[in-house]
């Protein structure tokens, strides 16, 4: 989610600086790339939760896991393993996890 126009000159008005959250946390361009993958295969999973129309709770019935995870793997809270799992298991065929990817 980028900071829009105003809010960037609000800041650096105030004397803040405006930086990417990967700079910020010193990560390398492949940790953050790995952390948009999670962030991406958890939001399908939560499209494709709402288009089953499943609560996150019989998502969990059906995943053999608990609704606390469920909505961390739909947050990006889980591996990338794990969340392509469990994108399968709910009906997504490997294209459809690929493509999820690529958004």
């Amino acid at each position: 989610m980028s900071v829009s126009e105003k809010k960037r000159a609000r800041i650096k008005e105030i004397g803040g600086e405006v930086t990417m959250v990967g700079e910020w946390l010193d990560l390398s361009e492949e940790d953050v790339a790995i952390i948009d993958m999670k962030i991406q295969l958890g939001e399908e999973l939560r499209i494709l939760r709402r288009k089953k129309c499943l609560s996150q709770e019989m998502a969990a019935e059906v995943l053999h896991t608990s609704q606390g995870r469920v909505s961390k793997m739909e947050k990006g809270m889980a591996s990338l393993d794990q969340l392509a799992r469990s994108l399968l298991i709910l009906g997504h065929s490997r294209e459809a996890v690929a493509k999820a990817l690529l958004k």
